[in-house]
C-alpha cells in the first residue's frame, strides 16, 4: 500500500491537521482544508471511495461537505457512479455530516440523500471488522476524554491510525496488530485526551515497531526532533511510504 501522511499537525499550528491517504482511494479523517491539500498535491479526490472518521471533532471531519460537493460536481451525478462513497465512523456520523452541510448552508438532508451516493457504517462495538472496497478495516474504540465513542483503525493488518486518544489497551492493540502506526503525539506528557512523547517511547520500546508521530503541537514537534529514537518518525506533511 502507498501511504501519504497528508497532515501531521494539531489545530494551532501551521501544519495541516492530522489525516492520512492510502492508495489514493482511502482517507483516514477529513479535517478542515483537506480538499485543497489534496488538489495542491495533485491527487484526484474523486478517486477516494472510503473515508474512515476517528471521531466527530471538527479538525477530523470538517471538510467532508467540501469533499462531497467536489466529487458531486466532478462526477456531475454521484447517483450514477459505479461505486458509492463509504463513510465509516462513530455512531451518529451520518447526522453529523448532515449538520455540517446545514451549518455551511449547503445541500439539505433530502438533497444529500437524493443526489449523493453515500453509504454510512456507524460503529458502536468496542472492536469491529469491516471489509470495504477491497480493504480489511479493523476498528478499535479508543479513549479521547469526553468525546465518545472515538476509534482508531488498522488497514489490511499493516497501517495503524490511533486517532486522538490517551494511552489505553486498544491503542496498544492497534500498534500490536500493525506493521507501522501513525499515532497521536500531541503532547510532551500524555493526558486524559491525547498521548505524549512518554507514551510513544513506551510503545516503541514494548513493541519494537516504528511509529509516525502526528497531531503534534509545535513544542512537541520541536522536542521530538531533538530526540534520538530510530523508531519514532517526525515527518513533514506529505511524507510518503510503502508498506
Amino acid at each position: 500500500m502507498k501511504v501519504e501522511v497528508i497532515g501531521t499537525g494539531a489545530i494551532y499550528t501551521k501544519y495541516h491537521s492530522a489525516c492520512t491517504l492510502i492508495d489514493e482511494e482511502l482517507m483516514v479523517d477529513m479535517p478542515n482544508g483537506t480538499l485543497k491539500q489534496l488538489l495542491r498535491n495533485q491527487y484526484q479526490p474523486e478517486k477516494i471511495r472510503t473515508i474512515l472518521i476517528t471521531h466527530k471533532h471538527g479538525d477530523h471531519m470538517a471538510d467532508l461537505p467540501f469533499f462531497l460537493k467536489y466529487v458531486q460536481a466532478y462526477l456531475y451525478d454521484m447517483t450514477n457512479s459505479k461505486d458509492e462513497i463509504t463513510i465509516i465512523g462513530p455512531k451518529g456520523i451520518e447526522e453529523k455530516v448532515i449538520q455540517l452541510f446545514e451549518a455551511y448552508s449547503f445541500e439539505s438532508r433530502e438533497e444529500i440523500q437524493e443526489g449523493m451516493k453515500i453509504k454510512y457504517i456507524e460503529l458502536e462495538q468496542e472492536e469491529q471488522e469491516i471489509e470495504v472496497h477491497n480493504y480489511e478495516v479493523q476498528a478499535w474504540q479508543v479513549s479521547h476524554g469526553e468525546e465518545k465513542p472515538a476509534y482508531g483503525y488498522v488497514i489490511n493488518q499493516s497501517v495503524g491510525c490511533t486517532g486522538d486518544s490517551k494511552l489505553c489497551d486498544n491503542v496498544e492493540k492497534i500498534v500490536e496488530n500493525s506493521k507501522i502506526t501513525i499515532a497521536d503525539t500531541s503532547l510532551i506528557k500524555g493526558d486524559n485526551c491525547h498521548m505524549g512523547m512518554n507514551n510513544i517511547k513506551y510503545l516503541t520500546q514494548k513493541y519494537k515497531k516504528p511509529i509516525i508521530a502526528t497531531h503534534m503541537r509545535d513544542k512537541t514537534r520541536e522536542t521530538l526532533q531533538k530526540e534520538e529514537n530510530a523508531n519514532i518518525l517526525v515527518v513533514e506533511d506529505g511524507y510518503q511510504f510503502y508498506v
